[in-house]
């Protein structure tokens, strides 16, 4: 296989085929004829204020980190000194193939063989007419991947990323084979404060309303990036269990089962206070609440103001003060005249009609192993919707299709 070199990093070499970034070391066949690009070159402060500003913008945009991206630009470019860079404005070292509709620079790049013998082509790269369209080509790339794997880099991405490292080592052996690329980027990253520019993110579990009727989204992305998943309604009580802020006070949100949303759908002013005061001289065990819960009297009505009490894919410990039977049906006491049906702690048992996966809460299967016909199984709650299918939970993150009982 042919290697491409990395300018400034002998020892990288990144992915070779034509529509994965690859940076090389170039060697102009002409005259360069500088243009007048969109940051200042020459002056790594200057550069990297620039690059802060338009990496946040493609962030947002794709759902990444700004801090990767900046670093990225930093290495492939040479703080915007690479010939690449200053005559076609170019940070990423993105090549033009046929699919390519822009405009294309020439430039002589030193290859090497198996053997490891250098040699030269001249080889056609993507022209931008600013450093902006760079960034938001890298960020294009980063989240739709190449037509063979789109998910290429989806370990970049920060829904599944829980930091920059992870991101980084994510995009090891996939954006590029140098085995030690995240090094290099993080120490980029580290050495200049890089995550100053990265969104907040929260994986903490909250209870809002939704305030108007809207469509979720399979990616915390532009939505027009983005595949529609679900809705939810105004009045809607839902739970949000990561949160990102970005640099502009904007967020995105992720409601549980259903998606992402823009934090404007929501009444962020409204997550819900615990469903009850303890019972007094009451012994209190704490069970694991495994599905959405309202909150009854001891007559069996729902208690007039009190939201639902809400779940994570992980379940809710909550205190409980002993059973109370209410119309023949089964009740735990959570507070002061307030109670939850016990189906949503102990389950119910249903029967399998036929063989069923067990998938997780993104609708995706956990692994192959299949639950018998004819099994008893606990159910937690009524079925809920994940992505259009009806699910029942069975435990902590599983989930059988109600069409299987």
């Amino acid at each position: 296989m042919k290697k491409r070199l990395i300018t400034g990093l002998s020892t990288a070499v990144l992915a070779a085929a034509a529509v994965i970034p690859v940076t090389n070391n170039l060697i102009v066949n002409s005259p360069a004829r500088v243009q007048q690009v969109s940051a200042a070159q020459g002056n790594e402060t200057a550069f990297l204020d620039t690059a802060a500003c338009q990496a946040q913008k493609v962030a947002k945009k794709y759902g990444l980190y700004p801090s990767v991206m900046i670093a990225q630009a930093i290495v492939e470019s040479n703080w915007g000194q690479s010939g690449l860079a200053v005559n076609a404005n170019n940070l990423f070292g993105m090549k033009a193939d046929d699919s390519w509709p822009g405009q294309t620079y020439s430039a002589k790049t030193r290859e090497e063989d198996k053997n490891g013998k250098s040699y030269y082509v001249v080889a056609k790269f993507r022209k931008y007419n600013t450093y902006q369209e760079s960034f938001d080509d890298n960020g294009k790339k980063l989240r739709q991947g190449v037509t063979w794997q789109p998910d290429r880099y989806q370990g970049a991405w920060l829904e599944n990323a829980a930091s920059y490292t992870d991101a980084t080592k994510a995009l090891t052996g996939t954006y590029a084979t140098a085995n030690n690329y995240d090094s290099i980027l993080n120490n980029r990253i580290t050495s200049y404060n890089l995550t100053q520019y990265d969104p907040q993110i929260s994986n903490d579990s909250k209870s809002y309303v939704v305030k108007k009727n809207a469509a979720t989204y399979a990616w915390p992305t532009d939505h027009s990036l983005s595949a529609k998943t679900d809705s939810v309604n105004a009045g809607d009580s839902i739970t949000v269990t990561k949160t990102i802020t970005y640099y502009n006070g904007s967020k995105r949100m992720y409601i549980a089962g259903k998606g992402w949303v823009n934090g404007t759908v929501l009444d962020t002013g409204s997550a819900l206070p615990p469903a009850a005061q303890a019972p007094r001289d009451d012994k209190k065990v704490n069970k694991t609440l495994m599905h959405t819960a309202y909150v009854y009297n001891n007559k069996g009505e729902r208690v007039n103001g009190m939201k639902a009490i809400k779940v994570n894919s992980n379940g809710k410990i909550i205190a409980t003060y002993g059973t109370k039977t209410i119309n023949g049906k089964k009740y735990y006491r959570i507070g002061e005249n307030h109670y939850i049906a016990s189906g949503n702690i102990d389950g119910t048992m249903k029967l399998l009609k036929r063989n069923s996966y067990v998938y997780n809460d993104y609708g995706n299967r956990d692994n192959q192993s299949i639950m018998k016909k004819g099994k008893s199984v606990a159910t937690f709650g009524s079925a809920i919707t994940i992505y259009g299918n009806k699910y029942y939970r069975i435990g902590v993150n599983q989930y059988i299709r109600q069409a299987n009982f």
